[in-house]
């Protein structure tokens, strides 16, 4: 089920990218050798994913799980915060406005969220994940 993926993937970014003007979308985080710079916060990264088969009779189908996660160096979480509200109202419930060429997105809901402080102790590290039911057309 892997071919359902990458559809996710995809429709992800250019959504994100296009309705989330406060945080730059990645699929792999670009590396510095000193670091992220504090400017280049916060960002959100396309991360973890798995398919679950969604077939009918005469449609091929998946149900993904993708997860995202957001970073930020802001203080407190309130930056966090208002880019995962970013991305909520850019991705629940707005799968009309999902597209990967040759399928169609059926439902795409929000899962969960949370927020933690990584290790470093200066970024903070927003963690949701949505539930992606797409067919192949």
């Amino acid at each position: 089920m892997s071919a359902f993926l990458t559809p996710v993937q995809t429709a992800f970014y250019t959504r994100l990218a296009a309705e989330v003007s406060t945080a730059t979308t990645y699929d792999d985080v670009p590396g510095q050798s000193e670091g992220m710079p504090d400017e280049s916060f916060p960002y959100i990264v396309i991360g973890e994913d798995d398919s679950t088969s969604w077939d009918t009779d005469d449609t091929l189908g998946s149900v993904v799980l993708c997860t995202l996660h957001i970073f930020s160096r802001y203080e407190g979480k309130k930056e966090v915060k208002a880019v995962m509200g970013a991305v909520y109202d850019a991705l629940h419930r707005q799968a009309a406005n999902l597209t990967a060429t040759g399928y169609r997105f059926v439902d795409c809901l929000h899962d969960f969220s949370e927020v933690v402080d990584d290790n470093d102790g200066v970024t903070r590290h927003g963690i949701c994940r949505y539930r992606v039911t797409l067919e192949k057309e």
